[in-house]
């Protein structure tokens, strides 16, 4: 009978301990496992500049790669800008060249013939007339008033013949003009022996000299070259138009909108011809090759987990099927914190939320999928 009793209690033993184990590996089997659901980076499309939509190349629900084109705008007014900044930059970068080079040898031997021309003429004017020429403009005065008093000699003796009809009216009319030419031409002689007599008034001179004196600083500037503050000053107008030009780049890159990775179309919001303002979002992408399972993860857990540590995920959907993952980030602060923690079934109430990438090669998993996350 104690042997029946001995093998009964040794048969008990076994029981619990089998159910003992059982219940331990199936307990820490199910300890690590988390509800969730699946999620993936959703990018928002749009444009600095906005203006008027000309093509929409994608739809909904398709698949693009990065570098595509999703939207383009219309842009001659930007192009049009472009190109008279970039002729900005040309003239801008020519005209540096040419005060970084200096002037030309023959810009150099131009400018100095000027300055001595200006200076013979400023010489003469303050030198005045020479005797020979007062001698030759008296001489010119004498024959002239020579001149004159023979043509009104001779329009009086044709006066007296056109008195007793000798000569036509006619010839007294030429006698006439003649008369009057030659004295007026005597008078002007008059006038410049005067003048030449008179010298050079003191505002010509003054005159004479001013130009002399710009002309003659024209040429030390052409040989010394431009100042260093002018090349500055020239620097700075290549760079403005330089960014002038990179501006419009820019704003040029903002009118055609490209996908900046493989996606797909979740939401179109405009069509071509709609007139779309700065800054408004104009469609969303869903990047499928990057998914996670958003779970939260109770206070007492975390000791025991860390980042990196491998995941398995399944989802309601694929019955039979799991897929690898790995907890990549826990959040540094708790969610549903009451005021008071004291006893450990209100820290099970205290979560972290807690992100397990999945692996999604075949893009079979989508976001929004029900997942059950189990890290081991």
């Amino acid at each position: 009978m104690n042997r029946r009793r001995i093998l009964i209690a040794a048969m008990v033993v076994s029981v619990l301990g089998i159910v003992w184990i059982t219940y331990g590996l199936i307990a820490r089997s199910s300890r690590f496992d988390y509800s969730g659901t699946i999620e993936t980076r959703e990018i928002e499309i749009g444009s600095k500049i906005g203006g008027r939509v000309t093509v929409v190349p994608v739809e909904e629900g398709q698949m693009v790669k990065a570098g595509d084109v999703l939207v383009r705008f219309e842009c001659d007014e930007l192009q049009a800008q472009r190109a008279q900044a970039a002729a900005q930059v040309a003239e801008a970068q020519a005209d540096l060249d040419r005060m970084l080079r200096g002037n030309r040898p023959e810009e150099i031997a131009q400018a100095e013939a000027t300055a001595q021309a200006q200076k013979a003429a400023f010489e003469e004017a303050k030198n005045g007339p020479r005797p020979q020429e007062i001698a030759q403009a008296q001489a010119d005065l004498a024959a002239a008033q020579a001149d004159a008093v023979n043509a009104g000699a001779y329009f009086d003796r044709m006066a007296k013949l056109a008195a007793s009809d000798t000569i036509s009216r006619q010839q007294l009319d030429d006698a006439r003009d003649k008369r009057d030419a030659a004295q007026q031409h005597a008078e002007s002689a008059r006038q410049r022996v005067a003048l030449l007599q008179a010298g050079t008034r003191a505002e010509d001179m003054q005159s004479a000299q001013a130009r002399f004196e710009q002309a003659h600083a024209a040429a030390l500037l052409a040989r010394r070259g431009f100042r260093k503050e002018d090349i500055d000053a020239a620097r700075g107008r290549f760079a403005q138009a330089q960014g002038l030009v990179a501006e419009l780049d820019a704003r040029l890159k903002e009118a055609v909108l490209i996908a900046p990775a493989d996606a797909v179309v979740e939401v179109v919001s405009v069509r071509p011809g709609d007139l779309v303002t700065a800054n408004r979002i104009v469609m969303d992408l869903l990047e499928p090759s990057l998914l996670w399972v958003k779970v939260y993860i109770p206070e007492t857990d975390l000791s025991q987990l860390h980042l990196g540590q491998a995941a398995t995920v399944r989802v309601d959907s694929l019955p039979g099927r799991s897929f690898s993952g790995q907890l990549r980030q826990i959040a540094s602060q708790a969610e549903f914190l009451p005021r008071n923690v004291q006893t450990r079934s209100d820290r099970e109430h205290q979560v972290f939320g807690a992100k397990v990438y999945v692996s999604n090669p075949q893009g079979i998993l989508k976001s929004g999928m029900s997942a059950t996350v189990h890290l081991e």
